[in-house]
């Protein structure tokens, strides 16, 4: 009886089972990766256009002069109305260490800004400018972390890069 023919089709067979099963688990590894990334994009994107329009709000509450109940009712309002702590929570649960961190110094900035305005500070107070500039910093550092966490590259200011004003 010839049995090395049977026996070399179930070997045949294994490794072509197993090729698939690999090559199937590959190509879902690679797609799952690809969408945790596409996730991420898009939450940070959120989170930093919810940033900036929360920010802009603020600049132009403490630019209008309106009565100091209304402005702190205002600018609390803008806050909340943002959907920043939910944006934030989302990114606590997606994004590694090294990009909350920054989030986190942005989120607490633009807090501080909020805290300032809510207060009766005027664009031209003293502590406006300091409390602008710190929330800028950190916002652009929570950008680049992003980039760098999406692979995105982008000049560092150490290579002598100077972003585009506007």
């Amino acid at each position: 009886m010839d049995w090395l023919a049977p026996v070399n089709t179930l070997i045949g067979a294994g490794i072509g089972v197993g090729s698939t099963l690999l090559a199937d688990r590959l190509r879902w590894r690679r797609d799952r990766a690809a969408l945790d990334r596409d996730t991420r994009r898009q939450t940070y994107a959120a989170f930093m256009g919810v940033l900036s329009d929360v920010y802009q709000h603020l600049d132009e509450l403490a630019r209008d002069g309106r009565p100091a109940q209304e402005t702190r009712t205002a600018a609390h309002e803008v806050f909340l109305s943002g959907n920043l702590y939910p944006l934030r929570y989302e990114l606590a649960l997606i994004a590694p260490w090294e990009v909350m961190e920054p989030v986190n110094q942005a989120f607490y900035r633009v807090r501080d800004l909020r805290d300032l305005v809510a207060r009766g500070s005027a664009r031209r107070h003293p502590e406006f400018g300091g409390r602008l500039h710190a929330y800028l910093a950190a916002a652009e550092k929570a950008q680049m972390a992003m980039r760098r966490d999406l692979g995105t590259s982008w000049p560092d200011r150490a290579d002598g890069f100077t972003p585009p004003s506007g």
